[in-house]
């Protein structure tokens, strides 16, 4: 019973989070960080957290946008879908996190082969450049995953908010499409680096202004930084051996929220929206005020490495 009011703020983080993304068009990674480091998050936890709702929540915003059936799937169609539950069971038993993270795999992959089969077959990249991309994204973001901790605690909310400015900045100069063509594969990359340092991952705004003359990276972003995250989340439990249960509770409210209101539609032709902009620089602004102490999130019972040990 302690265990759910310790988790009750993150389930209610997920739901706020998903709320302010939906009507104002606020990035729901931007809205989820603030909210993280408001109740207290350190650095390397909030980088972490950030990961495994990122994964998580990118599934669920796909297949409200884009319905699958379970005989839609590519690789585990109809019945044959208990054989990834069964394995992910099997896997939990020995290490709840690999149990975790081969559940996130398995349904990426899932959601990226239905996403791959629906591009131009005459324009899209082809498999080898998908892993040579991810390769790189997946470097750059590992390389941010292990960086955070050096980050001082006390001034890292600058620092994220800062970067979300940033990115507002970005969006807002990058109305006329024909602009910094060549500079975007750059930025796309530079993102993969910025969600290892923060867990901020701008794919929507990146979509809503893709340029008028596409690169392969940009065609298959979603593709390519989710990927890189299922790497990013290896490396930093690796080095830090710590498992955000909060994460699954941010991302059932975030769902939820979703699943009821939608997401929020971004227009793909003209200006970013100023409302978005607006609220992101106003939220920045409300919440460097505040400036939260990062006495570190609420504590869960810890996981162990047998599920039999919960």
């Amino acid at each position: 019973m302690e265990n759910i009011w310790t988790l009750l703020p993150f389930f209610d983080v997920g739901v706020i989070a998903a709320v302010l993304a939906r009507f104002t068009g606020m990035n729901l990674s931007m809205a989820v960080l603030l909210s993280l480091l408001y109740i207290g998050g350190t650095p390397v936890e909030v980088v972490l957290t950030m990961l495994v709702f990122n994964t998580f929540t990118y599934f669920t915003v796909y297949t409200q946008q884009h319905v699958m059936g379970i005989k839609e799937l590519t690789f585990f169609p109809g019945l044959k879908m208990v054989i990834p539950l069964i394995f992910t069971i099997a896997v939990a038993v020995v290490s709840p996190f690999l149990g975790i993270i081969i559940f996130i795999a398995f349904f990426l992959a899932e959601t990226f082969a239905r996403m791959y089969s629906t591009m131009d077959g005459r324009s899209r990249p082809n498999k080898r450049d998908i892993v040579r991309l991810t390769v790189a994204a997946a470097a750059l973001m590992s390389v941010g995953t292990a960086l955070v901790q050096w980050f001082p605690a006390e001034y890292y909310y600058l620092f994220a908010g800062l970067l979300i400015l940033l990115f507002a900045l970005f969006m807002g100069m990058a109305g006329n499409r024909r602009k910094y063509v060549s500079l975007w594969d750059a930025v796309l990359y530079g993102s993969a680096l910025v969600t290892g340092l923060c867990g901020i991952v701008a794919d929507d705004w990146f979509a809503a202004m893709k340029r008028e003359k596409e690169s392969l990276l940009s065609k298959v972003y979603p593709i390519v930084i989710y990927s890189a995250m299922i790497a990013a989340l290896l490396v930093g439990y690796g080095i830090y051996g710590y498992f955000p249960v909060g994460a699954l509770f941010t991302t059932i409210g975030s769902a939820l929220t979703i699943r009821f209101f939608g997401v929020y539609d971004y227009g793909t032709r003209g200006k970013f929206s100023y409302l978005a902009l607006g609220m992101t620089v106003l939220a920045v602004l409300i919440f460097w005020l505040v400036q939260p102490v990062p006495t570190g999130l609420p504590e869960v019972a810890p996981v162990s490495s047998s599920i039999f040990q919960w």
